[in-house]
């Protein structure tokens, strides 16, 4: 781990959020921090500390704020129609690539990846989404390698997913990435999950092609 402080896992919530792009990864990840001998601390945060209401009605309360604390190692970045408004917002698309330039590993799920992608945090890199939105990441964002067809896209220093339960195969793949495959697979095995460490390999996707 990187310090004293153990490996630091923040899970991103916001108004809008869609519940299971923040609640699959933040259990297969918490299931981490419970079988794992490493010191992992995995937390939620929302922007300002306060409870939030999830795209699908359900209240949440977060354990702080997303800029209490260290700066975390990892930050998942859900997805959800509050992304809209994330989008534009110029403070939360500074903190990610504040938190991108002192390493923090970024992880989106879902149409969180334009959050990633409207930072200027996706550009030159492979990424996926939502099969919903993939044009819209192609259209909006040329500089994004789109793929589709993958769960997950692992680009060194951002992971990106498909929609809603494809946040779960990438948080397998984190543990597979930041332990191993044993671990990921009895994180796996505990949440009666099936996975594999493999995911498919396309071709990128070009002028809105999906």
């Amino acid at each position: 781990m990187t310090d004293a402080l153990g490996y630091r896992v923040t899970v991103l919530l916001f108004d809008g959020v869609e519940e299971l792009d923040a609640i699959g990864p933040w259990e297969t990840l918490r299931f981490w921090q419970v079988l794992t001998k490493r010191d992992v601390v995995v937390r939620t945060a929302s922007i300002d500390g306060r409870p939030v209401r999830c795209g699908m009605g359900l209240m949440v309360t977060p354990d702080g704020a997303v800029d209490d604390g260290p700066r975390p190692d990892l930050l998942v970045h859900p997805g959800g129609a509050g992304t809209d408004l994330l989008r534009a917002d110029q403070e939360h698309l500074s903190r990610l690539r504040s938190l991108a330039a002192g390493g923090t590993l970024l992880a989106s799920v879902c149409n969180g990846s334009l959050v990633l992608a409207a930072a200027g945090l996706l550009d030159g890199l492979p990424a996926t989404s939502h099969w919903g939105v993939l044009d819209e990441l192609v259209s909006r964002y040329p500089g994004v390698d789109v793929r589709t067809g993958q769960r997950w896209v692992d680009a060194g220093h951002i992971v990106t997913s498909a929609g809603v339960s494809a946040g779960i195969d990438m948080a397998l793949h984190l543990v597979d990435r930041l332990e191993d495959a044993e671990m990921a697979r009895s994180v796996a095995h505990a949440m009666e999950y099936p996975w594999s460490p493999q995911t498919p390999v396309t071709t990128p996707v070009g002028n809105g092609e999906v």
